[in-house]
């Protein structure tokens, strides 16, 4: 009875490749590169907005625009991989995720906390368009190195 059992390198070896034909067949129907942009764009707006406001001023609208996009085009993301057929997981799997997700977290924080510290308590103007801008920029990298927030297994 033993003998049909699989080892358990078999075993992790067989789950790395079934979660790697996952990922594969969820980059392959990946949404499309300009929603990924409108979402990366309204997250810098979050940004540059909370950078630039002060006493409620206009730049306020910035982010509420901007978190409205956001979420429409979060929706939509989630909607396109429903259409296929494929539901994607709001929490990672894998802690390889788990921890790109919490320096993900903890790096955007750190944009959002310097977006506005910088300008207001040490004057340096441009603060929050460089903020917004490296929002930008790793917002559009995460989603398309990681679509769906998982890491491949690479292959052995």
């Amino acid at each position: 009875m033993n003998e049909n059992m699989p080892s358990g390198s078999e075993a992790k070896d067989a789950l790395d490749a079934v979660r790697n034909s996952q990922q594969s067949i969820l980059v392959e129907y990946a949404p499309p590169i300009w929603l990924r942009f409108i979402m990366s764009v309204s997250y810098a707006a979050i940004f540059f907005g909370y950078g630039m406001t002060e006493h409620e001023n206009n730049w306020a609208l910035a982010i509420i625009v901007g978190t409205l996009l956001f979420a429409l085009s979060c929706t939509l993301y989630f909607y396109l991989y429903r259409l296929q057929g494929i539901k994607i997981r709001l929490f990672p799997r894998s802690k390889t995720a788990e921890k790109i997700n919490l320096y993900a977290t903890f790096g955007f924080a750190g944009l959002g906390f310097c977006s506005r510290f910088l300008r207001t308590e040490l004057g340096i103007n441009w603060a929050p368009y460089f903020c917004a801008l490296a929002a930008c920029i790793a917002m559009f990298w995460l989603l398309v190195k990681l679509p769906t927030g998982e890491v491949m297994v690479e292959g052995k």
